[in-house]
């Protein structure tokens, strides 16, 4: 009797040990490791995510102990206790798996945090959020079907079956979207290889050109110059061919044909031209060029080249044609034509 006694004192004290290290661990994480890690951002939000599933994994791998001392102790040939005594620890041991599992996979969410905030800040490069966060979803579900292996294998539930099937499905449910599966792993190349980024603007071979507002898992929309969203799907776009306006840089390059009535100055010619592009403080001055094309009895032409960011490129046109056109007036200079090559 004594003995029963003070085994049950101190399998109550073990398990009162085990909830005060559980509140030690929760005491030392919120008050000295944080507090040490404050200005690593990364090891913070990672600490933050992983302090539930550490004290989970405390406190079950305590009662796994405690249960060790526990059935020990309470031999019995009762056929109940018998099956509490086979079942009961592969319970804890499932608790404590998923415990490390949800440690691991709030380790994935952290650096997934960490790396959408910071990165864009030290880089200034762009940051594919929506592949950052498949990844996440993927990493946690390999890590939960590892986890669910590793416990069905405790439980001795044959895995290969389960395998079989699951590949069997998979096979299932790949045939039946077999589009929507193109253009997602289509999608993942493009946000890997990044042909163009979001704000890049880009010419498909179908003539459309636009500025991408958004590269989806499935398909990327386009901003037309109409001010319409043309949607493409990512299968559609990695077999055909892109040029992409807005790499490595978004300056392009211009020319203006100008047909005049043959005219024997032609350096005054040039010197208007050169003079109307610095007027124009969106032309880079640097870039400027005037070259005599074409002479005959009835006209010259001159091709006017000069850079300017695409993104001014309908309004530096209709300024410049219009200038074009007032300056030759000004001048008594018979304009024929001003046309874009």
């Amino acid at each position: 009797m004594i003995e029963t006694l003070k085994n049950n004192i101190l399998t109550l004290i073990y398990f009162f040990v085990i909830i005060f290290l559980c509140f030690l661990t929760s005491w030392v994480w919120n008050f000295i490791l944080l507090r040490i890690t404050k200005e690593k951002k990364l090891y913070t939000k990672i600490l933050k995510r992983i302090k539930k599933g550490v004290i989970s994994f405390i406190f079950f791998s305590g009662i796994s102990i405690l249960w060790e001392r526990v059935s020990t102790i309470l031999l019995s040939d009762n056929i109940y206790f018998e099956k509490l005594s086979i079942i009961l620890p592969k319970i804890i041991y499932s608790f404590i798996v998923f415990s490390i599992a949800f440690i691991f996979s709030k380790i994935v969410d952290g650096f997934v945090e960490w790396y959408l905030e910071e990165i864009p800040n030290r880089t200034k490069a762009k940051v594919d959020e929506e592949f950052m966060r498949l990844l996440q979803k993927v990493s946690r579900i390999i890590i939960f079907f590892i986890a669910i292996t590793i416990i069905l294998n405790k439980f001795n539930q044959p895995i290969t079956s389960i395998l079989g099937a699951a590949g069997i499905a998979s096979f299932a449910v790949a045939f039946a979207a077999q589009d929507t599966l193109s253009n997602m792993i289509s999608g993942f190349f493009i946000m890997i290889d990044k042909p163009f980024r979001i704000g890049d603007r880009i010419k498909l071979a179908t003539g459309e050109i636009g500025e991408v507002i958004d590269i989806g898992i499935r398909r990327t929309k386009i901003l037309s110059p109409e001010n319409n969203i043309v949607i493409i799907s990512n299968s559609e776009i990695v077999k055909t061919r892109i040029i992409n306006l807005g790499f490595p840089d978004t300056i392009i390059k211009i020319n203006l044909k100008i047909a005049i009535q043959t005219f024997e100055d032609k350096e005054k010619i040039k010197d208007i031209l050169i003079e109307i592009c610095k007027k124009n403080p969106k032309i880079i001055k640097d870039t400027v060029n005037v070259y005599l094309v074409e002479f005959t009895n009835l006209q010259s032409c001159f091709i006017l080249s000069f850079s300017i960011d695409y993104k001014d490129e309908m309004e530096v046109i209709d300024r410049m044609i219009d200038e074009i056109r007032k300056k030759f007036l000004e001048e008594k200079i018979e304009l024929i034509s001003v046309k874009r090559e």
